[in-house]
């Protein structure tokens, strides 16, 4: 198998601008996570510019944004803000750049909904479905209210969601600076992430759906508790494997890179590992704690706790649909290799 390889050498710095290709710029932007930054882009757009994704609200960022919309875009129009998916590092700042240029706001319908949904503030059910769901998983009640105490927590990222959008659908293209850039839309890290590819550059921005260096999370969450988002997304790998080996993708974390099949072999394998390992496990009857702390250990922060319940569920829904794997009980479930 091949390798990946990286043909831009440089590294940017948060808050300035690199060009990538020509009329196509890389933003660096911080986020307050382990992972410290997110990729944006600003493309030149006729007489103005469209941005993809619009990073974590804070005032930093707006203070870099500021900076960046007078010192590099001149004041011009921003044509479009064009959003990846509904996770707060990538909508965050999108309804204060909206605000701020008069620019549209692009996303697909379910991650608009989703943005929607997010921002809102729990009702005492919605907590009580959610502390179900973690109790049926198998955590400590002492996690579990840390976990509950933390709702609301998207907000910090996202204080506003945009209040109107334009629908971006799978298929569909955008015309950008006399360019036409392809939409491909995904589930499995997000109900419709969107990835949007330039054919005739062979440019991919891939948002989070595929990564140089980390996994994207693949989650489960309260409100779909039986969901299989674990094979939606390896299905959206086998897509972007089809695209060629000079295609350049810009993700939204990590270096620009070529050797997109490649990568998506080594994330399937990856997964397929950890699948292998549940089945091997499970031998004998387990929680999803149990199996939480197989693949991931055991001393996680409280907000890897929540990605890795998500993913650890994520794996063994997966599991249960092969028919591999089957649940049980009541209060806490058991997962057994059939």
């Amino acid at each position: 198998m091949g390798m990946l390889t990286f043909p831009i050498a440089s590294k940017p710095e948060f808050g300035l601008p690199m060009k990538v290709e020509e009329g196509i710029f890389l933003l660096k932007m911080p986020i307050p996570y382990a992972l410290d930054h997110i990729n944006l882009w600003l493309l030149r757009d006729g007489e103005g510019w469209t941005i993809i994704d619009s990073g974590f609200y804070s005032e930093e960022a707006t203070l870099l944004w500021n900076k960046v919309l007078v010192d590099f875009c001149h004041n011009e129009p921003i044509q479009k803000i064009i959003i990846t998916h509904f996770h707060p590092d990538h909508v965050g700042m999108a309804q204060w750049l909206a605000h701020k240029t008069n620019a549209p706001v692009h996303m697909s319908q379910i991650e608009f909904l989703t943005t929607q949904m997010a921002c809102q503030e729990y009702s005492k059910q919605k907590k009580a479905r959610r502390r179900e769901y973690f109790e049926r998983f198998g955590l400590a009640q002492e996690d579990i209210q840390q976990l509950q105490d933390k709702v609301g927590g998207y907000v910090t990222g996202v204080p506003e969601a945009p209040t109107s959008y334009q629908r971006l659908v799978d298929g569909q293209s955008l015309l950008i600076n006399g360019e036409q850039w392809h939409l491909l839309q995904f589930n499995g890290h997000s109900p419709g992430h969107i990835c949007l590819h330039n054919k005739q550059r062979d440019l991919l921005v891939s948002g989070d759906q595929i990564l140089p260096n980390i996994s994207p999370n693949v989650s489960v969450n309260f409100y779909e508790s039986d969901a299989d988002p674990l094979a939606d997304y390896l299905s959206s790998l086998g897509t972007l494997a089809t695209l060629g080996a000079d295609t350049v993708v810009l993700p939204s974390h990590g270096r620009i890179f070529k050797g997109i099949k490649e990568r998506a072999t080594m994330l399937k394998e990856g997964h397929r590992k950890s699948l292998d390992q549940i089945l091997a496990f499970c031998q004998q009857a387990r929680s999803g704690l149990e199996v939480l702390h197989m693949l991931y250990g055991k001393r996680l922060s409280l907000f890897n706790l929540s990605l890795a319940t998500g993913e650890a569920m994520a794996h063994l829904n997966y599991l249960i649909g092969t028919g591999e794997v089957t649940r049980s009980g009541d209060l806490v479930y058991q997962y057994k290799t059939n």
